[in-house]
């Protein structure tokens, strides 16, 4: 019976560090921070009121979501481009482009790489 409940316990143990292993992994492909919008942001054709929201990137599947109080308010496609330097806070970036700006890219702050709305090619154009 002790050798059962050692062994039992033992496998416990190996399945919780495992799971802590892996839901590390996983976190650490998901980058969130606070974001102020200080004017009306187009994000992927959902106007996003200005405010404060929480910037939400997947780096699995390269996707961006700006929320509020957990509700998903707009998602879009990003990919990560490399920085010169390290952002020492976060920001965002829109592109004035008519009545409503555009958002173009969110920076974390300590990041070394911006995360820019869109597809890997094309270049990031204008700046606020």
């Amino acid at each position: 019976m002790k050798v059962f409940l050692k062994s039992t316990l033992a496998a416990l143990m190996i399945c919780a560090f495992a799971s802590i292993a892996v839901f590390a992994a996983v976190k650490g492909k998901v980058k969130t921070e606070s974001v102020t919008f200080t004017s009306d942001v187009m994000v992927n054709g959902t106007l996003v009121k200005a405010g404060d929201y929480q910037a939400k990137f997947n780096e699995e599947t390269g996707e961006l979501a700006i929320m509020k109080d957990g509700r998903i308010k707009a998602k879009t496609t990003a990919h990560f481009q490399s920085r010169s330097d390290k952002a020492k806070n976060t920001s965002v970036r829109t592109l004035d482009s008519g009545s409503v700006a555009e958002l173009v890219a969110v920076t974390f702050g300590g990041s070394n790489q911006d995360v820019v709305v869109g597809s890997n090619s094309g270049a990031v154009t204008g700046n606020n």
